[in-house]
């Protein structure tokens, strides 16, 4: 004999997740609960309800919406109305209405990955349970209105537990305070037939039809919004097959001994809600409509194939996105295929709209790509920030934060610490670590270093020859690029890297001594005497915190900082021991492009960090690189990204003038003028020949 016992959980989906813990065994679900149960908690379905007692008829119901007869709200002015749905994710109450209403253009689109929110500024008030389970709402942002029609109390309220959720809830819902509910076809029939009496009141309410019109509720073949699978009862998939037949064995019996019409149907009813106390709901553990339970086939008991073509495309409408692609430039192989990794990982949450990798050479060609409009972002260190604002016309939209919200890191200079001699005033000879040249962190600060303390003075694009004189070798990836090196000398400034091949030297990952983490490699590998590093990246690669060979068994307190008076100080001291402030590394767009796209641009990597941020389970990390490389698309020092303003986005904000100061205070030893080529300055160029040609004419 087989023992039936009932656990009692929050709401729906704190059932399914009870699945995953083995707790439960059973549950019944709305199609489009059961996709979800299906997509997200590997669950499966077992036997579908039957509502008729019809042999072979389609197991389906019709999604319709109700209002009170006489109200004169149609499909074309619900906006700013009060809606009664019977719960966020139901086939019938979300899935088919507002995929259509999204679709039909009823509703616009301004944000992607926010449906919520959008539906909810599209009515007055709403009931809408769940809409605030963290699933539909991981930023925790969508308006209060998603709740302000549904009437449960305390941790009730606005959940599938709330005396206005399901089908029978969104009806009173409307009967209280609604101007009209999303249903399927048979609740006004069943919510207001009395049993006792036989009275009916079904004639005061009527359908909203697609086309406009109202028609009466028993029309629903002629007015509706699509036709959704009914209910099914689930099961974990990792159930055996023995163990999901003797389910299916168990449920059916119960069906066919207490089911309407049936020898035990006396002593339990098994599909009616009616003679339970405390509670006015319908619809308890099974629909009251309901006749009997039937197998699924076996070629229907996936989600995936329970649901049709159509219910799939109505899903793929609700996640619509005002553009389809977002195009993000990398520059190396290891970036490329941490983007096509980042692509597969951000598809499987359904984040819109979709990204896609372009690779070009260098930064300079990527900054070129997203000027000429063939490319939309690329992130940059802060010194191709200026570049990039400069000659290309790029502006930042969102920054790399390492912990403090302000987005920006110190630069500080590393040192073994049994180099007890050395110190920032006496280099000459040794041999450096540079992340690359033009960075901010290992170019743009310890240049000014240099020059401050009169390691040496600087003429006229002197300044790759003072420092191939200043140290025996160094590796300063990059510094023999015609982009930023016209004359490639000396070659000392690449001794020191230790890329193979063609990849020596290359101002991307392909260089292993590339980035602030590649310096201090650099330093650990004993290939240079002093790394310019973060103030974070000593204590993220020792003490057992990288697991990468080089780092293994590495201790912070091997390493001292040298500080800008000649001294030296402990790793941890890096706040009285630094040698400047630098902007993070951001997130830069074309300067054309208009508020609302940049505003998807930053939308797609805030919630893609929500779900794969590197303090969050997984096999995907966007704040990490792996064991091979380090700082690929993102530095690994970050733990988020963070938004600018509108104020603030432009290279001269977000950079400030202390820094920018220090970029142009280099820029006459460098000899590598800035070439404007953005589109903007290509068409203030014209304004002016056109301007200078009519008054010549004239």
């Amino acid at each position: 004999m087989t023992k039936v016992s009932c656990v009692r959980a929050a709401d729906v989906f704190a059932c399914m997740e009870l699945f995953e813990q083995d707790e439960v065994d059973l549950i019944t679900l709305e199609a489009g609960q059961g996709y979800f149960a299906g997509r997200y908690h590997s669950m499966r379905p077992i036997v579908a309800e039957k509502y008729d007692t019809i042999p072979n008829t389609p197991l389906e119901y019709y999604a319709v919406a109700v209002k009170r007869r006489g109200n004169p709200v149609t499909i074309n002015n619900l906006q700013q109305k009060r809606a009664c749905i019977p719960g966020i994710g139901s086939g019938a109450g979300w899935v088919y209405p507002i995929s259509y209403m999204l679709q039909t253009k009823k509703i616009t689109v301004s944000q992607c990955n926010a449906v919520v929110k959008t539906v909810t500024e599209f009515f007055s008030q709403m009931c809408l349970p769940g809409a605030l389970n963290s699933f539909y709402n991981p930023f925790g942002n969508n308006p209060t209105s998603v709740c302000e029609l549904c009437r449960g109390s305390g941790e009730q309220k606005c959940t599938s537990s709330d005396p206005h959720a399901g089908f029978d809830g969104a009806f009173k819902c409307l009967d209280a305070a609604g101007d009209f509910a999303f249903l399927r076809d048979d609740t006004v029939r069943m919510s207001t037939y009395d049993i006792n009496t036989g009275a009916d009141r079904s004639d005061e309410y009527e359908l909203i039809c697609p086309d406009s019109s109202s028609r009466p509720v028993d029309q629903y073949e002629n007015c509706y919004y699509g036709k959704v699978p009914n209910d099914v009862v689930m099961t974990s998939n990792m159930k055996d097959e023995e163990t999901v037949q003797k389910y299916k064995n168990l449920l059916l019996q119960l069906s066919d001994w207490f089911g309407p019409q049936k020898p035990y149907e006396n002593e339990f009813r098994i599909f009616s809600s009616q003679g339970y106390e405390h509670t006015e709901r319908k619809n308890i553990l099974f629909n009251d409509a309901t006749k009997s339970l039937v197998a699924i086939g076996s070629d229907r008991d996936r989600y995936y194939t329970w649901v049709d073509d159509s219910f799939r495309a109505a899903l793929n409408n609700l996640n619509q996105c005002p553009i389809d692609v977002v195009r993000l430039c990398v520059i190396s192989d290891a970036e490329r295929e941490k983007c096509e990794r980042m692509v597969e990982v951000f598809r499987g949450k359904d984040i819109k709209p979709n990204l896609d990798c372009l690779m070009a050479q260098n930064t300079k060609a990527c900054m070129k790509l997203v000027a000429n409009g063939d490319a939309d972002i690329t992130i940059l260190d802060p010194g191709d920030v200026y570049i990039g604002g400069k000659q290309y016309g790029l502006v930042p939209i969102a920054a790399e934060d390492y912990g403090d919200m302000s987005h920006t890191v110190k630069v500080v200079a590393a040192a073994r610490k049994r180099d007890l001699y050395m110190t920032l005033f006496n280099l000459k000879s040794y041999r450096a670590c540079h992340s690359g040249i033009g960075r901010g962190d290992g170019w743009i600060v310890p240049l000014n270093i240099y020059i401050e303390t009169q390691q040496f003075i600087p003429q006229q694009c002197t300044i790759f020859e003072n420092i191939g004189q200043l140290f025996s070798r160094s590796c300063i990836p990059g510094a023999l690029d015609k982009d930023y090196n016209p004359s490639q000398k000396p070659i000392n400034l690449c001794e020191g890297c230790q890329g193979g091949g063609y990849r020596k030297c290359q101002r991307n990952s392909e260089e292993l001594y590339y980035g602030a983490t590649g310096a201090f490699r650099c330093l650990v590998e004993m290939a240079g005497d002093v790394a310019f590093v973060h103030h974070l990246t000593v204590g993220d690669n020792t003490d057992g915190r990288n697991q990468a060979i080089w780092a293994r068994n590495r201790r912070s307190d091997d390493y001292e900082l040298l500080c800008k008076d000649g001294t030296r100080a402990a790793i941890e001291n890096w706040e009285n021991c630094y040698l400047g402030t630098v902007p993070g590394a951001a997130i830069v767009t074309g300067g054309y492009v208009p508020e609302s796209k940049r505003d998807i641009y930053w939308n797609i990597f805030s919630y893609g960090q929500q779900f794969f941020s590197s303090d969050i389970d997984g096999d995907f990390h966007m704040f990490h690189s792996g064991m091979f490389y380090s700082d690929l698309i993102f530095s690994d020092e970050a733990v988020r990204l963070v938004p600018l303003l509108p104020e603030e986005q432009n290279f001269e904000s977000y950079l400030g003038w202390d820094f920018i100061n220090q970029i142009e205070n280099l820029n006459e030893y460098q000899c590598v003028p800035l070439q404007f080529k953005h589109p903007a300055w290509h068409m203030s160029l014209v304004i002016v020949l056109v301007v200078t040609f009519l008054n010549i004419l004239l």
